[in-house]
């Protein structure tokens, strides 16, 4: 599971994490809404309602709320009263702050640390489409968990020195919180529970995934992936596509577009290199395999790009 969620989150490129506290006093009500954004809501004292479509989650201190993809959601006192107004903290998670934001006016009833950190939305789409809007994590009892606990005292004193490097660190303390919280998360999906996230726990599928993800570009067939799972080349295809949702050479030709996407828009590697590198001999034939997903030639998605002003 570790090396496959390793990959996974490599896929993410998780950048740009911001972090503030929160100070709150009832009554109050808050409302988040952040586009490719994963979003994190750590209680560290009292109780928090967590608000997201149509579920609603009652938290205590060391639980934790996550929205990977920064989905609109409220919080605010577990009591609500109707008619209460929303305070749009959005725009809260565009800058560092030193200070605690203080939302309500009457006495105390929480306290919480939020984050969030862009990430790529297409190298991301497989693992952020399997995650439900909202997941709500219980702590063991009233405090946070040791990880995020430690991981606080780290932050308050990074901000407060602001040393070189300052973005770069918080940046691999979002990445660890939020690989801790999946790990939590996928630990404990029920057994019955087939989706893509399972395949972080079948020994067999994670073994194939993190290769075909190490090595997009190999000649990848069927009985050689089934080899590799121990499986028989039946038994494996049926239990990729119960699990992943689609064959198995239909999910490495839609990663192979990804890794190619995000290459036109990151690197100026040339398109014949871009075909070599997820695994195409012919960059026609690549050429018409991106166009088949993306709706235009590799070449016009990069100009494309390159007119969208930054």
């Amino acid at each position: 599971m570790q090396d496959f969620l390793s990959i996974i989150f490599d896929d993410l490129h998780l950048t740009g994490a911001k972090y503030f506290f929160t100070s709150a006093a009832d009554p109050w009500l808050a409302r988040v809404e952040l586009q490719d954004r994963a979003v994190f809501h750590a209680v560290l004292q009292g109780r928090v309602a967590a608000e997201i479509d149509d579920q609603r989650f009652v938290l205590q201190a060391g639980d934790i709320f996550i929205v990977p993809t920064g989905g609109r959601h409220r919080l605010g006192m577990v009591e609500q009263a109707a008619g209460l107004p929303e305070t749009d903290i959005s725009d809260l998670f565009q800058s560092q702050r030193g200070t605690t934001i203080q939302l309500g006016e009457g006495e105390l009833s929480a306290h919480l640390i939020s984050a969030s950190c862009s990430f790529d939305a297409e190298l991301g789409q497989p693992l952020m489409s399997a995650l439900p809007r909202g997941v709500p994590l219980h702590g063991l009892g009233t405090s946070p968990p040791e990880w995020l606990r430690i991981g606080i005292q780290f932050l308050t004193q990074e901000t407060r020195e602001l040393r070189p490097g300052h973005q770069s660190i918080l940046n691999r303390l979002g990445d660890i919180w939020f690989v801790e919280c999946l790990r939590l998360y996928v630990e404990n999906l029920p057994e019955g529970n087939d989706s893509w996230l399972r395949a972080l726990k079948d020994p067999a599928l994670a073994t194939v995934l993190s290769a075909i993800h190490r090595a997009p570009g190999q000649d990848w067939t069927v009985p050689g992936l089934a080899r590799m799972a121990c499986l028989s080349r039946s038994a494996f295809a049926d239990r990729f596509l119960r699990i992943m949702g689609k064959p198995p050479l239909t999910y490495v030709a839609e990663h192979r577009m990804r890794i190619a996407a995000w290459q036109l828009r990151h690197t100026e590697q040339p398109v014949c290199r871009i075909a070599e590198m997820v695994g195409y001999t012919s960059e026609t034939a690549f050429g018409q395999a991106f166009k088949r997903i993306h709706g235009v030639a590799p070449g016009r998605y990069r100009e494309r790009l390159r007119l969208i002003p930054a």
